[in-house]
C-alpha cells in the first residue's frame, strides 16, 4: 500500500466520529470503528476480532473485515487459538493499552469493563507518535461509547441482559427463524417469602447468586436475561431436547447449593422451542404457560410447553393478531 496516502480531512473523521457514537447495536458500532480507522489510516485491511479465553490461553473469532470500500461480517466464523502475534499483542496490551506495531501490522486491543475484548489488526506501515496517539485517542472513544451501550442493555442489579434487550432478541430471532433456539422463562420458589423473613438485601443476594449460577452452567450456550422480580429470561441456542438437559442441570445445580442465610433455594422452569410464533408475546405465553404449570404441580422443576400439550395438560394456544402487543 502506499504509505504516504493522504489522510482523510478533519471533517471527514468528525463526521465518522459522529456516525460511530449514533450507533445503538455493537455489531454497527464496531462497523462504525473500522470505518473510521480506516478514513484516518487509508489502509487496505482493517481487521476486528473478538477475544474470549479458553483455559487461560486466548482464542480469537473474526468480527468484522474492512477491505477497501468493503465491509463485511464473516457470521460463520468460529473461535480459533490465536497465533503468535495476537498474543504477544494481547499480552502487550494488559500493560500498556497503546498501538503495538509489529511485522508490517498495528495492533490494538479493546477494554470493556477491565477485560480485553476485542483485538484490531491492521494493514499499515509505521505510523507518526501522531497518528498512533490519534488511533489510541479513537479506540478510547469507541471504548467509551461501547461501555454505555453496555449499561443500556443490562440489569443493574445482577449484570444480566435486561427486558429491553430480551424483547429485541425475540423479534430478531422470530424475523430469522432457524428453530435452534429455545426460550425458558425462570422463577425463583416462594422467593416473596425470602424478601419477607430475610429482607430485601438479602434477597438480591439470592437474585444475584442465581444469576451466577445461570452464567457459570449455562453461560457458554444461551443469553440470560433479567426479566423482571424474580423472573429470568433465557435464550438457549439448542432444540429443546438438548435445552431441557441444560435447564435441568441448572436446576439441580440450584437446589444442591446452600444460599448464605437462606439455605436452600428452589427454581421451576417452563420452556419453548423458538419458531412459528407470530410475535415476542406468542413465545413468551407458550413459556409462561409451561412454567405457571411447573409452579401449580410441585414446583422445583422444568416442563416442556409441547409435552403438556401433547398429553392434554394445557390447552392450545390462542395466537395474538394485529400491531399491538402487550408483554
Amino acid at each position: 500500500m502506499d504509505q504516504h496516502a493522504q489522510p482523510s480531512s478533519i471533517a471527514t473523521l468528525m463526521e465518522q466520529m459522529a456516525k460511530m457514537t449514533s450507533q445503538r447495536e455493537q455489531r454497527e458500532l464496531e462497523r462504525a470503528l473500522l470505518e473510521l480507522v480506516s478514513a484516518f489510516l487509508q489502509s487496505d485491511s482493517i481487521a476486528l476480532y473478538g477475544v474470549r479465553y479458553a483455559e487461560s490461553l486466548p482464542e480469537l473469532k473474526l468480527l468484522q473485515v474492512a477491505e477497501k470500500d468493503s465491509q463485511i461480517s464473516p457470521d460463520s466464523c468460529g473461535w480459533l487459538p490465536a497465533g503468535d502475534d495476537a498474543r504477544k499483542a494481547i499480552a502487550i496490551g494488559r500493560d500498556h493499552r497503546a498501538p503495538w506495531e509489529y511485522g508490517g501490522h498495528i495492533w490494538q486491543v479493546i477494554y470493556q469493563k477491565n477485560n480485553i475484548i476485542a483485538l484490531l489488526q491492521i494493514e499499515h506501515g509505521p505510523l507518526t507518535p501522531d497518528e498512533l496517539g490519534f488511533l489510541s485517542g479513537m479506540v478510547r472513544i469507541h471504548e467509551n461509547y461501547l461501555r454505555l451501550l453496555y449499561d443500556a442493555e443490562r440489569d443493574m442489579l445482577t449484570g444480566l441482559l435486561n427486558r429491553r434487550s430480551f424483547d429485541a432478541r425475540l423479534y430478531e430471532l422470530l424475523d430469522n427463524p432457524d428453530y435452534q433456539h429455545t426460550l425458558a422463562l425462570v422463577d425463583i420458589d416462594h422467593f416473596k417469602l425470602v424478601n419477607d423473613r430475610y429482607g430485601h438485601i438479602v434477597g438480591d443476594e439470592v437474585l444475584l447468586l442465581v444469576a451466577h449460577h445461570m452464567e457459570q452452567v449455562l453461560g457458554a450456550h444461551a443469553q440470560l436475561y433479567r426479566y423482571g422480580g424474580e423472573e429470568f429470561g433465557i435464550i438457549l441456542r439448542d432444540e429443546p431436547q438438548l435445552a431441557m438437559t441444560r435447564l435441568e442441570a441448572l436446576r439441580e445445580n440450584i437446589a444442591s447449593f446452600n444460599f448464605p442465610q437462606v439455605g436452600a433455594v428452589k427454581i421451576s422452569m417452563g420452556y419453548v422451542l423458538i419458531g412459528g410464533q407470530m410475535l415476542p408475546a406468542n413465545v413468551v405465553e407458550q413459556a409462561d404457560r409451561a412454567l405457571y404449570y411447573a409452579k401449580e404441580n410441585g414446583r422445583n422443576q422444568t416442563c416442556a410447553y409441547t409435552q403438556l400439550l401433547q398429553r392434554g395438560e394445557i390447552a392450545a394456544q390462542i395466537p395474538y393478531e394485529g400491531d399491538i402487543e402487550l408483554f
